[in-house]
């Protein structure tokens, strides 16, 4: 399923790894997560990074291991973000670093791993 343009909106790109992400409101996710107070769930959030991962290799991606992954704060409908990707080819596919941030440099996400 692709999120981007439903859970997500990408407002720009620099042709490179770095992106601007608006997290659009109204996503059915955030009736149930959570109701009054809604939040997006970190496995969403982690397929927005390999949606944004596929733009940059043109090519389908799935993990096949997160290194280590930091949930630093919340990722709330509404929210500008700013998405960094280093990718690196490697002998069993993509070696990933991501981080996510808002504009003011406060970080949400650090993630490693293999896709």
């Amino acid at each position: 399923m692709q999120l981007k343009d439903s859970l997500y909106k990408i407002e720009s790109q620099n042709g490179g790894g770095q992106f601007d992400i608006l997290m659009l409101e109204g996503h059915p996710v955030y009736e149930g997560h959570f109701p009054g107070q809604p939040i997006t769930p970190g496995v969403l959030t982690l397929a927005m990074v390999r949606e944004c991962a596929e733009l940059l290799t043109q090519k389908p991606l799935s993990y096949s291991a997160i290194k280590s992954c930091r949930f630093v704060a919340m990722v709330k409908p509404g929210d500008r973000l700013k998405l960094d990707i280093e990718l690196s080819s490697t002998d069993c596919g993509y070696q990933i670093k991501a981080n996510i941030t808002d504009h003011d440099g406060n970080s949400r996400l650090q993630l490693e791993g293999c896709l």
